[in-house]
């Protein structure tokens, strides 16, 4: 699960990440206020998406609610994405991914529960595929892929975000569905994962 995260990532030095791919991205999230920490579902967002002829970097609305009376979806597993037509076809039609530099989660301890930092040692900033839905009104809303936990998450929550480096998420947003799903696996790195207590 993914229910709060954090991107403190400047744009200038994503700029320059993705040029080492020779990939130049468009920010049109300009003069827009954006929270850094504590993101939660229903919260704007930082995405990235490429719409055919350019990568764009867009601000959108955490969770997918497809009519007011339906919950709203702001993870994705992937083993419903994997089994469901409609899943399927926003999987290679309606991709996008998230940067972040962690995410949060809660461990039982005590009987209590106890807000974690979960980060990567070694990287600022890793990618969560998403998925995109567009409304009538041309809003777009996201949602975030999840998988099963690897060896450092199990003892924290049965459920983590795919997790990606740049090369794959920038392969995520240009391949094909069958593809993509070998992607959306537990971090095989794990002893690369660290966590600290979060001040939330």
């Amino acid at each position: 699960m993914c229910g709060r995260f954090e991107n403190r990532i400047r744009e200038e030095w994503m700029m320059e990440k993705f040029a080492e791919f020779d990939i130049s991205i468009i920010f049109k999230t300009k003069d827009k206020v954006i929270k850094k920490e504590n993101i939660a579902p229903t919260n704007t967002i930082i995405t990235l998406f490429n719409n055919g002829n350019d990568y764009l970097i867009n601000s959108d609305t955490w969770g997918i609610k497809f009519s007011e009376k339906s919950p709203l979806i702001f993870n994705s597993r992937i083993e419903t994405i994997s089994s469901k037509h409609f899943w399927k076809m926003l999987f290679d039609k309606n991709r996008c991914i998230i940067p972040m530099s962690a995410f949060y989660e809660w461990k039982k301890e005590n009987n209590k529960k106890v807000p974690y930092r979960i980060f990567l040692k070694n990287e600022e900033m890793f990618f969560v595929p998403g998925l995109f839905h567009i409304d009538k009104k041309g809003q777009k809303f996201v949602s975030l892929i999840t998988t099963e936990p690897n060896e450092f998450m199990k003892n924290i929550h049965h459920r983590m975000p795919v997790i990606l480096n740049m090369k794959d998420a920038i392969d995520y947003l240009n391949d094909k569905a069958e593809a993509n799903f070998e992607k959306c696996l537990p971090y095989k790195n794990y002893k690369n994962m660290d966590m600290e207590l979060a001040e939330i």
